[in-house]
């Protein structure tokens, strides 16, 4: 059902991201270039990494799918996150002198092995159902071509996926990431300009009527705490941090981090901005086929090939990234730790290539299990999850809230996001309040509790610096 056109620019973009990817591998050496590209990344390349691993399938087409649905309100997730990323470079002078590879590495040291242990698991967790979140993004995308079963459309992005992540870990992520950021801007930003043209005042007055202005949307779960739960869990991601850890110096990373949350906030609007216009002019369609749709309709094959390929890189991108971190994670902070199997340079890196793997083989078969989830639900769920397992523990060490007992801390670590999920199955559709404040709650009293008792019972501590 595609032209030549749209082949040939969809081929194009792909093939020059993989020149760029296999460049890449030149330059990985050993596990620490895979993994953090070896502290060397300009202000450029931490944008492009943090917008590549950041703008995904649920950036683009979680928030027009619900904006197609409910309106405005679905631009909390890169609004929460765009906000967040800005943060973390202002924040990054702070990061930079952890001097650790890894979120529960910093956990570790502070609260003691239970509590990287905890913060390992669930953060993995968390990445992980939003890589299965970028799984079902990119299925439109692949649909395009042929309407074939759901086993072979799954398959090709995790794929893909594996085949950007595996090329040159963090630094392959980085470069193309960088390529992929602009020609996203072009995209996407080129995308504004055309609705603004066409669009009449008309039109706004009409949305605001009807409501699709509105951020709060509570039958859908849209408000103040999907922004909230963004913030928290973007600092408490690996994926979103390493770019920091890898930069150059503080100065770039700040830079880097600035300019790539106002990139994300800019991308969001557009997005939700087609979600709006598809609602009126396409009234029948799947909601999660509103931006591919778009281009197809509404733009010549050339553009439209290229639109895919950009917004299917975004997916694989984004996926790669977190399927990276959780690697990163699994392998330093517990499989080293438990096991002398693997110290060697050499066997770490492959350790690395094969956990990756399993992320990905794991997350295609989540998706083959249920392929009509929502994409920004599942993103929202791994947010919170995130959040409320290391970032208030985080926040006690940057801001000198200390001495916290290692044995409350861990409590908090284990015990916060299992309260999340619990509530999320059981108690939020009755009372309606967000798993995001009962969870962050159970931790604060638990770290204050530690607090408290290691003031009282100073010879108990763990040293904490």
């Amino acid at each position: 059902m595609s032209s030549i056109g749209f082949l040939l620019s969809f081929l194009a973009i792909l093939l020059s991201t993989v020149i760029a990817g296999v460049a890449a591998k030149r330059s990985v050496r050993g596990s620490s270039d895979f993994s953090n590209a070896g502290s060397s990344l300009s202000a450029g390349m931490v944008a492009g990494a943090l917008v590549g691993g950041f703008v995904g399938g649920t950036s683009i087409v979680g928030t027009g799918e619900l904006a197609y649905q409910y309106g405005l309100s679905a631009i909390w997730f890169t609004m929460g996150g765009g906000v967040a990323v800005m943060l973390l470079g202002v924040c990054a002078n702070r990061f930079i002198r952890m001097r650790v590879e890894t979120l529960p590495e910093l956990i570790g040291a502070h609260y003691g092995s239970s509590s990287q242990l905890g913060a390992s698991i669930f953060l993995s967790v968390g990445m992980f159902i939003q890589v299965i979140a970028q799984l079902l993004a990119a299925l439109p995308f692949v649909s395009v071509f042929w309407k074939g079963p759901l086993l072979i459309m799954a398959f090709i992005p995790a794929c893909l996926i594996f085949a950007y992540v595996l090329a040159g870990g963090f630094m392959g992520a980085s470069i193309v990431g960088s390529l992929k950021t602009g020609m996203l801007i072009l995209l996407l930003f080129g995308t504004g300009g055309w609705l603004w043209w066409l669009l009449s005042g008309e039109t706004y007055v009409n949305w605001w009527e009807e409501g699709r202005f509105s951020l709060v949307v509570s039958e859908a779960g849209l408000g103040w705490a999907q922004g909230a739960a963004m913030i928290i869990g973007i600092f408490s991601t690996q994926a979103y941090l390493q770019p920091i850890f890898a930069s150059r110096n503080a100065r770039e990373a700040r830079t880097g981090a600035i300019t790539a949350g106002v990139v994300i906030l800019m991308i969001g609007l557009v997005s939700a901005w087609i979600g709006l216009y598809m609602h009126d002019a396409h009234p029948g369609i799947t909601p999660r086929e509103a931006v591919p749709q778009f281009f197809l309709l509404h733009s010549p094959d050339w553009l439209a090939g290229a639109a895919y390929a950009i917004i299917l890189l975004s997916v694989v991108m984004t996926g790669a990234a977190l399927t990276l971190s959780i690697a990163t994670i699994l392998n330093r902070d517990v499989l080293q730790k438990y096991t002398s199997r693997f110290q060697s340079d050499g066997q770490k890196l492959a350790l690395s290539r094969w956990l990756i793997t399993g992320v990905i083989l794991l997350a295609y078969l989540f998706v083959c299990l249920d392929e009509n989830a929502l994409i920004l639900h599942w993103a929202f769920l791994a947010m919170t999850l995130r959040g409320v397992t290391v970032f208030l523990p985080v926040m006690f060490f940057l801001f000198q809230v200390r001495p916290v007992h290692s044995q409350w801390a861990a409590a908090a670590i284990w015990g916060a996001p299992v309260v999340a999920l619990l509530w999320t199955w059981t108690l939020f559709p009755i009372t309606g309040i967000d798993p995001l404040y009962v969870s962050g709650l159970f931790s604060l009293l638990l770290l204050l509790a530690g607090r408290f008792r290691a003031q009282n019972k100073a010879p108990s501590l763990r040293p904490l610096s």
